[in-house]
């Protein structure tokens, strides 16, 4: 058994090098992000505001400092696949292999669901709010947007998308580990329906408009969680053990896939903390066991 304070030391640096990476990716795209980020900014202007439509500066640095921002937010969505990716490395040793399995399709259905969140924020809200915004205008009303506020406008409303649509990814997995059952969630819909209606306030601007955008398809995207989730779980048989027998209940944990069987049929890990995360999961397990809370159907599943 490895010592406490060395396990987390090593936690601790493994994280450091997972932020490093990703923070110095980051860097390294944050130079052609830069390059880039003037040609992005006129296709958004053309995109999503009417024709002769033409922002404006109040200080003397703002283009500058509105093309470093916006260069930042192109190099963190182009670096995404290597955070992701990197985060995933420090996660995996915890994980069991068909655990690992799940964590891999979550990565790619989150990135999928982040980047058409975004999309649609971007490519359909954000003209929308900029088509409404300039109806306003008449002979004596002229619509002054400055360039700052454009561009945190547009982000926001892609960010805030891209967020709201990891809501399914969460849910699942929720469901799949067992912390929530789907009945559970059925019976918290209304709950849930409220505040998802709180959260697309919090992350939209202030209109009712882009609130409903964003309300709307993470509402829906919570019905095909719940669906999708109650589906994966009635596939997985959860046979009961009798918690008065504590003895068959340690030889059921005891029979459990163990940490050193599956490490032999293992890729090879770069994460050196593996070994203190397994004995931490055996721990668990059997603790589990002795608690009437084991399932060997889904802790045996391949």
């Amino acid at each position: 058994m490895s010592d406490p304070d060395s396990s987390f030391l090593t936690h601790l640096e493994a994280l450091r090098q997972v932020l490093w990476r990703s923070v110095a990716t980051v860097g390294v795209l944050l130079i052609p992000g830069f390059f880039a980020s003037a040609p992005v900014l006129r296709g958004l202007v053309r995109f999503t505001c009417p024709p002769g439509f033409k922002l404006n500066y109040f200080t003397p640095m703002e283009p500058l400092m509105v093309q470093l921002k916006l260069g930042l937010i192109l190099a963190v969505v182009a670096a995404m696949p290597v955070i992701l990716f990197e985060l995933a490395r420090f996660v995996t040793p915890a994980l069991y292999a068909h655990e690992r399995r799940t964590a891999l399709k979550a990565v790619v259905a989150a990135t999928l669901l982040f980047f058409a969140g975004g999309s649609i924020g971007l490519f359909l809200v954000a003209p929308m709010m900029m088509r409404f915004s300039v109806s306003y205008a008449s002979e004596s009303l002229a619509p002054v947007i400055g360039l700052s506020g454009f561009v945190s406008l547009v982000g926001l409303l892609a960010l805030s998308f891209g967020i709201m649509f990891q809501l399914p990814i969460v849910l699942v997995l929720l469901m799949r580990s067992g912390i929530v059952e789907p009945e559970t969630v059925r019976k918290s819909r209304p709950v849930a329906i409220v505040a998802i209606f709180l959260l697309a306030a919090f992350l939209t601007p202030p209109d009712i408009m882009s609130q409903l955008l964003l309300a709307v398809p993470a509402w829906l995207l919570f019905e095909v969680a719940v669906i999708i989730g109650s589906r994966s779980c009635r596939r997985t048989p959860k046979p009961d053990p009798d918690p008065d027998d504590a003895e068959d209940l340690d030889a059921a944990a005891e029979d459990s896939p163990h940490p050193d069987t599956e490490k032999a049929s293992e890729p090879a890990l770069d994460a050196v903390y593996r070994e203190s995360y397994r004995e931490k999961r055996e721990k668990n397990h059997r603790l589990r066991a002795i608690n009437g809370l084991y399932r060997p159907g889904r802790s045996g599943k391949k």
